[in-house]
């Protein structure tokens, strides 16, 4: 009898993860990888904005995930722990990189902005940079991600409105903060944030 892993909830297939059967417990987390992989690395490149110490979360997120199995934790929220799990390791990460140089070529921009315009990159990056990681992170996983105002809620553990506050500060930070900069980004302003 074969199992229909995309049949299954998130939790069903995370509790194939510690089946005594190799392949059951190989297919279960190929499933969750092919559900989550892109979103969670894409996360932890826009929270990092380095790519080796964003693979490095990336990786240590499902390795815990593994782990948290293997010791019989149960799930009820397994997009959450998922998130927070690479919150943490992010969290973490840039505490320990606070004081290293990030190259303009290894962050991420949207499609919009012409790659021969760097500077402007890099102005964007700073701004990005310099919100609080609260705010950035809601910002990141609403715009960058397509998380919805109550998915990102869901994810984070917090209320709506919290997140829309966050949102919105976050969009009004950025604004003031590339307000000198508004003639070579005016169209960012009106249509990004």
């Amino acid at each position: 009898m074969s199992l229909q892993l995309s049949n299954m909830t998130d939790e069903e297939v995370y509790s194939l993860l510690s089946n005594k059967k190799r392949q059951v417990a190989k297919d279960a987390f190929e499933e969750l990888y092919s559900r989550y992989s892109t979103k969670l690395y894409s996360y932890c490149k826009k929270i990092l904005l380095n790519d080796e110490s964003a693979n490095d979360a990336f990786q240590e997120t499902f390795t815990k995930i593994i782990e948290a199995s293997k010791k019989g934790k149960v799930m009820t929220n397994f997009a959450g722990y998922l998130i927070t799990v690479a919150r943490n390791l992010c969290l973490n990460e840039k505490e320990n990189i606070r004081n290293t140089m990030v190259y303009v070529e290894d962050i991420q921009m949207p499609s919009k902005l012409d790659n021969d315009n760097k500077e402007l990159i890099e102005i964007i990056s700073v701004a990005l940079d310099s919100l609080p990681i609260e705010y950035r992170e809601c910002l990141i996983l609403k715009e960058f991600l397509n998380y919805s105002y109550s998915e990102i809620a869901d994810l984070l553990g917090v209320n709506l409105s919290i997140v829309r506050i966050r949102i919105h500060r976050a969009k009004e930070k950025l604004k003031d903060i590339l307000l000198p900069y508004s003639k070579e980004i005016g169209f960012l302003l009106e249509n990004e944030i």
